[in-house]
């Protein structure tokens, strides 16, 4: 009887709130956007979609560290927070967009999330990683964290990447 109402009721209903609780919540076209959001949302949003494609075309990846970087990022997922106000965002976004695409890396194991000018979202996802600059790019393998860039280069995008996948002795820009 538990297993019909747990799959019956509650299932449906936990797989809702999290639905619910991923689609962006910003709500005026001309407000910044908060909340996970897509790679489609930063390309077509008309706050966004200029910057994002400049940027974009503009950055020319170092492809030799990208191809170093390939076969360490077969099993990496990134969470990328970002606040789409950020100047330092919407230069290092879409430059790690560019580096991943060259890298043909897995488009599914990216999740963008957007931060209001506070820094955070009405889920308070952000807390879960204790974000307090933009963009932090956290890198995970197995579920596990094992490196973050924050806001700028040590070297260079392309360097720090290879660096935190590679599991060499990086510390992102503001460690101590």
């Amino acid at each position: 009887m538990f297993k019909i109402f747990y799959r019956g009721l509650i299932t449906p209903l936990l797989f809702s709130l999290i639905a619910s609780v991923s689609w962006p919540t910003y709500v005026q076209a001309d407000a910044p956007m908060v909340g996970e959001i897509t790679r489609a949302n930063l390309q077509q949003n008309g706050n966004t979609k200029t910057w994002m494609s400049e940027n974009y075309l503009n950055y020319s990846p170092n492809m030799g560290l990208v191809k170093q970087s390939q076969s360490f990022l077969s099993d990496v997922s990134i969470t990328v927070f970002l606040g789409t106000w950020c100047h330092d965002s919407r230069r290092e976004v879409p430059a790690l967009l560019k580096i991943l695409d060259a890298a043909a890396f897995n488009s599914e194991n990216i999740r963008i999330i957007a931060l209001s000018l506070d820094k955070d979202t009405p889920s308070k996802i952000e807390g879960l990683s204790n974000i307090s600059r933009t963009p932090t790019f956290v890198f995970y393998r197995d579920g596990r964290e094992i490196g973050r860039y924050v806001e700028q280069a040590r070297h260079s995008l392309d360097q720090d990447i290879l660096d935190i996948v590679s599991g060499a002795d990086y510390r992102h820009y503001y460690a101590d």
